[in-house]
């Protein structure tokens, strides 16, 4: 089907502001925070005195006589002025929403200086000769690892503070040809664990990052020589500052896991099936430091992302039962958590446990298969009688390709 896709993206690059260049970036962005703290202020006690509720446009027409009185960093553009009203609006609109649906509301805070560390520019900036122009900042020096996309539509560029490093987040929204998955690339179920990242149903396992376990050596020695230093000392800020590098640096090895990861599965193959997992309910658990460590919600998050670049298929089912129920025919196994492998009795099937559910999941992904396949488009032929196939007959198999005369007996028997 021919068309076009709306996607947005976010290209991040690192950027080298001189010391210049930083000190008028901090200066507006602890401009920023006073602004979102007064406007937070105004709206609190505009509601408690006279029960007037403010929004972002009255909020908006009073930045202008902030503006006229020269309150602010030199040459600040208009547009990051109203970052920090936008941002606190947006806070409102999160807090109204958690009290309609009756959870906990949390109230917007007041924002600490050295905590604000980012700030958005709608206009007001330029790439010039190679370097970055931002208005009130000067030309900044940036590292293009990758250009952006010619056909791209910059919204907004975002410039962030992390542990002292800096970075130029560049929204932006691609209009791309739907593209449809080609039906010689296979499917494939996966399973994430804990003692392997994944575990695909072709049977390879796949080693997760371990980042945090890689680097708490590390992590526990700046931390105790953090606890002997006096509160607001220089030597506590530098040490602040090397704990919160080795937090960054785990989370860019998560990061670049999930992404190489997920690049290679959308190239190999034409239909992905995971599970539908509640991450923060398992992380509250007492797996929860094995389970953040792994970072799923992250892996799933850019696969989602990437199997939509691709025109790669990606069906969630749910995981009741997949572990349990044997892939070859179905019988209910039960396994405790310290039963690594999967021995079933009816049918002898012998196999590690995680390769199992990620069977059990590839076949619960086909027989959905028919139900999410886009609009326009031809069913696969024979799709409807996938889910009542062995698995172990359909790996690496195409719902087209598939002979229904393999299909066993006892499968037969239980169809009619």
């Amino acid at each position: 089907m021919d068309g076009h896709v709306i996607l947005r993206r976010t290209y991040r690059y690192r950027i080298y502001p001189t010391a210049r260049q930083r000190l008028a970036l901090e200066a507006q962005l602890r401009f920023a925070c006073e602004l979102y703290n007064a406007a937070l202020e105004q709206r609190r006690d505009a509601w408690r005195s006279q029960r007037r509720a403010l929004n972002y446009v009255t909020q908006c027409r009073e930045l202008t006589d902030v503006r006229a009185a020269g309150l602010g960093p030199v040459q600040m553009n208009c547009t990051a002025m109203r970052d920090p009203l936008r941002r606190l609006d947006r806070a409102f609109a999160a807090f109204f929403r958690r009290v309609k649906a009756r959870t906990k509301p949390g109230y917007p805070r007041f924002r600490a200086s050295r905590r604000y560390d980012s700030l958005t520019w709608a206009d007001g900036w330029a790439i010039v000769d190679g370097r970055l122009a931002v208005q009130g900042v000067g030309h900044v020096k940036a590292n293009w690892h990758r250009p952006l996309p010619p056909s791209a539509r910059v919204c907004t560029i975002t410039i962030r503070r992390v542990a002292g490093r800096w970075n130029a987040c560049f929204s932006l929204t691609l209009a791309t040809t739907e593209r449809v998955a080609p039906s010689a690339r296979p499917a494939v179920g996966i399973d994430l664990g804990i003692n392997h990242f994944a575990a695909l149903s072709t049977g390879e396992q796949i080693a997760g990052p371990r980042a945090y376990r890689a680097a708490l050596g590390r992590l526990r020695l700046v931390e105790r020589r953090l606890a002997r230093r006096r509160k607001g000392s220089h030597r506590r800020q530098k040490l602040g500052l090397l704990l919160a590098r080795q937090q960054e640096r785990i989370r860019n090895v998560r990061r670049d896991h999930a992404h190489q990861l997920s690049r290679r599965l959308v190239r190999e193959f034409g239909m992905i099936s995971t599970e539908r997992l509640n991450i923060r309910a398992l992380a509250s658990g007492f797996l929860a430091r094995e389970i953040r460590d792994q970072a799923w919600a992250a892996f799933l998050k850019v696969l989602e992302y990437k199997a939509e670049e691709a025109g790669t298929q990606l069906i969630k089912v749910s995981p009741k039962g997949t572990s349990q129920d044997c892939s070859s025919c179905g019988t209910r196994v039960p396994k405790g958590l310290s039963d690594r492998i999967h021995k079933c009795l009816s049918c002898h099937l012998v196999v590690d446990r995680d390769t199992n559910a990620a069977r059990n999941i590839l076949r619960l992904g086909l027989s959905l298969q028919a139900s999410t396949w886009p609009r326009g488009r031809a069913l696969p032929e024979k799709a409807y009688s996938i889910s009542s196939m062995p698995l172990h007959l359909t790996l690496g198999m195409h719902p087209t390709t598939i002979d229904m005369t393999n299909r066993p007996f006892h499968v037969l028997k239980e169809s009619k």
